[in-house]
């Protein structure tokens, strides 16, 4: 993948702090939007959006639910039942969804994308330097071996 290490790390932190969010559906397009905004990559950006797959959707959901119930001071609604949900859904009702499901959930998801974000930019941005440096002194030692034997034919 091409790009500065940063853009790269930049691309692949976003996609995956896009990833910690509720919006279903709209993983890619937020990440794409910050990435072009923060001029990362955009490719990597969308990689990153990959961590929000089925496999991890039932850690995301409780740790981001949990989360935001604590940052905005009140407990889970009991009083909200799985048929009063499905019945705002069933109407798209955002409106009255946004307060006892997605702002929980947006909220809670902010600490922990911060977190993951931060981490995954770090290891990428060290990561990509040195294999690329590493990589280097790899070419680098062939080109010199290749000069030696080129050197001992001639004549």
């Amino acid at each position: 993948m091409g790009g500065s290490p940063h853009a790269v790390a930049a691309g692949l932190s976003i996609g995956l702090m896009s990833a910690w969010t509720p919006f279903f559906g709209f993983h890619i397009a937020m990440a794409l939007a910050l990435a072009f905004l923060f001029r990362a990559s955009l490719i990597a950006a969308t990689l990153g959006t990959a961590f929000s797959n089925p496999l991890t959707i039932p850690f995301i959901l409780p740790i981001t639910w949990q989360i935001g119930h604590e940052m905005l001071g009140r407990a889970p609604n009991a009083a909200t039942s799985t048929s009063d949900l499905l019945h705002l859904l069933e109407g798209f009702h955002v409106r009255e969804l946004w307060q006892p499901v997605f702002e929980p959930l947006a909220i809670g998801a902010l600490p922990p994308a911060i977190l993951t974000g931060l981490c995954c930019y770090i290891a990428t941005f060290v990561g990509i330097r040195r294999y690329r440096a590493a990589r280097r002194a790899n070419f680098l030692a062939r080109s010199h071996a290749t000069q030696a034997v080129d050197n001992e034919r001639a004549p």
